[in-house]
């Protein structure tokens, strides 16, 4: 949610017209205060509360116009029963219009409190996003901070260089950047600039580290010794976190087997019962399948998702010396060029060029990103769906899936491989450098110590150097090539060094090691969350086991028990199961094994790599089952 160019007007407009509600009322909004400082909106807590009330009257209105169409349902289909005759006279002369009225009024307030309750909270949700990308990027710039350090930098010069790589570091580097604008644009000292960075953080673990520097300024202490002790500390911190984090997916993965899986299966199978002697309801079996699998399992997923330690949300794009060089301010002659009808032909031929070479190795781009594959196979599936008479929807979620998958696992496989020798590499080139041998000489002798992926980008990158390519710029090209945050992590640092003529054999040792510990932390835990993956697809084995078992034995015999009773048509004197329709039971235990095979596929990918794509591959594995059991065995 950004307050930006062209909001500027509605920002105006709508505290012109509440602002005066939330004047003077500072204290009242603290809290709300204090989450804008931390998810550093650059809003005041009245400006915020108008723009929330404007939004929020808003919505309410059209909560209005949807609580006047629910009325003119229920009045044409009359599917509410009264008992009239309890009301009062007035009310019954009325009804209609008092209905209308309750519906409409109802709706107004119902989405006008909804969208407030969400805008206020916002900031906060926003500030805990924070939060945790944070406490996950801090032992990188920590290792970033000592590399500097090592070379000779100042703190000051040190907290400037990370807040110049934000797309690398993330809201760290956001963080540090509001301290670098209090002391360069405010002219704050260095002292009251971190204690308010320290206040207004949202993170714990950065408000201890700049307490941490303060204590180290205000001694006189060793700042590399400190950043040393600090980088070794978030270490050993990463792998206590990740135990605990391990231990909490643990639960949840044993608590959603037991209320997603196990759970909507045994009320489904009471409920059939239910139903067979005529006291059941089949929406309750509606709900079951369509409301209770679907959105608890995204619940679970998301949850997980949310409590999930994260990267960097999209890769770098590192830049060269000469990008780097500071933006030039366009005066007004540019401005007149870029409206230009030259220009414009220029940029429409541009992007012509860029689509052929898209058309030309389509994969490429589907490869950069898989989300894409979707433009082809979903309107595929789609057609298909619609030619079989909504008939084939497992062959149709394959058709739409597999494409997905497959460049993802293609993608996913080729990062995992890239961040598994990126220590091997770079402890190679600092033992190189330590034993003797130029820069230069190290790339070259790394290039030649592996074959096939990042070692064929390394003597790329080599080659470029040789053809007289700038080092800084060759290592930037080649993190950018390989696209991948950890290398691109690497490279930062690297580059910030040989900038800053620091010894470069440290800052090689320093990079390993940081990349280390994520590989060391990314294999336990895969290994550590296998079984619970494995322990899912029992359950879901299981699941579809029992439904092959309700098809086969159950359901046969119960059908024709309570349908061709003596007498009355029941069993021994019991009514017909009138509720109880063979095809539309069929169905939704056919569609509750799908949606399974999707739920916990997905579960598994979000559990066991902490990505939901990643759990494709197991859907597409569950929906082959499902299919195989539906179309050969019942």
């Amino acid at each position: 949610m950004e307050f930006k160019g062209k909001w500027n007007r509605i920002e105006k407009f709508a505290y012109s017209c509440f602002g005066k509600l939330f004047e003077g009322e500072k204290e009242k909004y603290a809290q709300l205060e204090k989450a804008l400082l931390a998810a550093r909106y650059p809003l005041n807590y009245d400006t915020y509360l108008s723009i929330s009330l404007f939004y929020s009257l808003i919505s309410g209105f059209f909560g209005l116009i949807l609580g006047l169409l629910i009325a003119s349902i229920l009045a044409k289909t009359g599917v509410v029963p009264i008992r009239y005759e309890s009301l009062p006279l007035f009310i019954i002369t009325h009804g209609k219009v008092l209905g209308y009225l309750f519906l409409s009024i109802s709706g107004f307030f119902l989405l006008f409190a909804l969208s407030f309750g969400m805008l206020y909270a916002y900031p906060a949700m926003r500030a805990g996003d924070r939060r945790r990308e944070i406490d996950r990027m801090l032992p990188h710039v920590v290792h970033f901070m000592y590399a500097l350090s090592k070379s000779g930098a100042t703190i000051l010069e040190i907290m400037k260089s990370v807040a110049k790589h934000e797309e690398t570091y993330g809201e760290v580097a956001k963080e540090i950047d509001f301290f670098m604008r209090l002391v360069e644009y405010f002219g704050r000292d260095l002292k009251s600039a971190l204690l308010e960075l320290s206040d207004t953080t949202p993170s714990l673990s950065l408000k201890e580290f700049i307490s941490g520097i303060i204590t180290v300024i205000e001694s006189g202490g060793n700042i590399s010794f400190f950043l040393a002790e600090k980088a070794e500390q978030y270490r050993e911190r990463a792998r206590i976190e990740q135990k605990g984090f391990l231990e909490t997916l643990g639960l949840m993965a044993e608590v959603y087997i037991t209320l997603i899986v196990a759970f909507p299966l045994f009320l489904i199978i009471i409920q059939i019962i239910l139903l067979a002697m005529g006291s059941g309801t089949i929406t309750t079996v509606h709900a079951i399948v369509y409301l209770m699998i679907p959105l608890g399992s995204a619940m679970f997923i998301a949850v997980i998702y949310m409590i999930t330690p994260s990267d960097v949300k999209k890769v770098p794009v590192l830049k060269t010396e000469s990008e780097a060089g500071g933006e030039v301010t366009e005066n007004p002659e540019d401005l007149e060029l870029k409206f230009s009808d030259a220009y414009v032909r220029y940029k429409r031929g541009e992007r012509i060029e860029n689509l052929k070479e898209s058309l030309k190795n389509p994969f490429k781009k589907m490869l950069d990103n898989p989300l894409t594959t979707l433009y082809v196979s979903g309107p595929v599936s789609l057609l298909l769906l619609v030619l079989s008479g909504m008939k084939w929807v497992i062959p149709s979620f394959f058709v739409a899936l597999l494409p997905l998958a497959l460049f993802h696992e293609m993608k996913s496989r080729y990062e995992k491989g890239v961040r598994n020798q990126i220590p091997d590499i770079v402890k190679g080139m600092a033992s190189s450098i330590t034993s003797g041998a130029t820069l230069m000489k190290a790339i070259e002798i790394t290039s030649r110590a592996g074959k096939g992926g990042i070692y064929k980008e390394v003597g790329k990158m080599h080659r470029s150097i040789e053809w007289g390519s700038g080092v800084i710029d060759a290592f930037v090209i080649f993190a950018n090539r390989i696209k991948v945050a950890a290398l691109s992590r690497v490279v930062t640092l690297l580059t910030e060094v040989l900038r800053t003529g620091g010894e470069m054999s440290e800052a090689l040792y320093l990079s390993s090691k940081d990349a280390e510990m994520e590989r060391t932390l990314t294999k336990e835990r895969t290994v550590n969350m296998l079984i619970y993956v494995i322990i899912i697809y029992m359950a879901f084995f299981v699941f579809i086991g029992i439904t092959y078992m309700l098809f086969t034995k159950l359901l046969p015999p119960l059908f024709e028990a309570f349908t061709s009773g003596p007498g009355t048509g029941g069993v021994a004197g019991m009514p017909v199961a009138t509720g109880l329709s063979r095809e539309e039971i069929s169905s939704l235990l056919s569609q509750a094994a799908i949606f399974q095979a999707i739920f916990c596929g997905l579960m598994c990918g979000q559990m066991g790599e902490g990505d939901v794509l990643s759990g494709l591959k197991h859907v597409l594995i569950m929906l082959v089952i499902t299919w195989m059991m539906f179309t050969f065995f019942i």
